[in-house]
């Protein structure tokens, strides 16, 4: 073949492999945003919708850990724990060094009552050196003991969590829930209130100090917490609930 026809050839062969490139790229610009879409949808509570557009992103981004694990939280979050497993598994698959997919396949083992899973999972992610937020794990770990009432365990996982990580609410407020189940309520409000001071906004630490005070007839402190979670929370049962209690507790009632 004359040198100008193997020029061409060459030409040819690369414009083509260009043309798929940019058409690659342009389909994973595609599933992005479609993503993105997916991650408002969940955000808002729109389960079944947010789990249709991840599996329409996947369809486009086959081999994109990430959608499978934002797939399987919602499908956990919906109570689909079969296809959860499946999601957080593939994203495994796809990269096993996501240890985010491990804790969270974790939680979905915790949920589904699988305590030794959870376990494994949990153990996985803490063993984990590159992990930057081992405290979840933690925390997690803890939840799973606090579930089955064995409480100096769960008390020690929380510990562990805040001593990671000091201004990490979610510790604190586990604190908070096991001295509440001991029949020790101003040791729990003095956790919730080590989580809101890191996290004003978190939710359970507010309603559990809100339900303390009704509890004890201190109206107004009562009634300046569950006006809270009403303001971070007012349509999810803890703001539904806080809801009516402010109703209940209006001045001169």
């Amino acid at each position: 073949m004359a040198f100008g026809s193997q020029h061409r050839v060459l030409i040819a062969s690369l414009t083509l492999l260009l043309m798929g490139a940019v058409q690659n790229d342009a389909k994973i610009n595609e599933a992005l945003t479609i993503f993105n879409q997916a991650k408002y949808l969940h955000q808002e509570g729109r389960l079944d919708e947010a789990i249709e557009q991840y599996q329409a992103s996947l369809k486009l981004d086959k081999e994109n850990p990430w959608i499978f694990n934002a797939m399987g939280l919602a499908m956990t979050a919906a109570g689909d724990f079969k296809g959860a497993e499946k999601a957080f598994q593939t994203a495994i698959k796809l990269n096993m060094d996501l240890t985010d997919v491990h804790n969270n396949l974790g939680v979905l083992y915790s949920e589904m009552g699988n305590k030794e899973r959870a376990f494994a999972e949990f153990t996985t992610v803490i063993r984990d050196p590159t992990y930057p937020t081992p405290e979840k794990a933690l925390y997690n770990m803890g939840s799973l003991y606090f579930r089955e009432k064995s409480y100096e365990l769960a008390m020690m996982y929380y510990r562990r969590s805040v001593e990671r990580k000091p201004k990490f609410a979610m510790g604190y407020r586990g604190l908070g829930e096991i001295h509440v189940a001991l029949g020790e309520p101003e040791v729990a409000l003095e956790q919730f209130d080590k989580a809101l001071e890191n996290d004003p906004s978190d939710v359970p630490s507010l309603y559990e100090s809100a339900r303390i005070h009704d509890e004890r007839g201190d109206v107004a402190e009562a009634r300046a917490y569950y006006r809270r979670v009403v303001e971070a929370a007012r349509f999810s049962t803890l703001g539904k609930i806080s809801l009516e209690r402010l109703d209940a507790l209006k001045p001169g009632t």
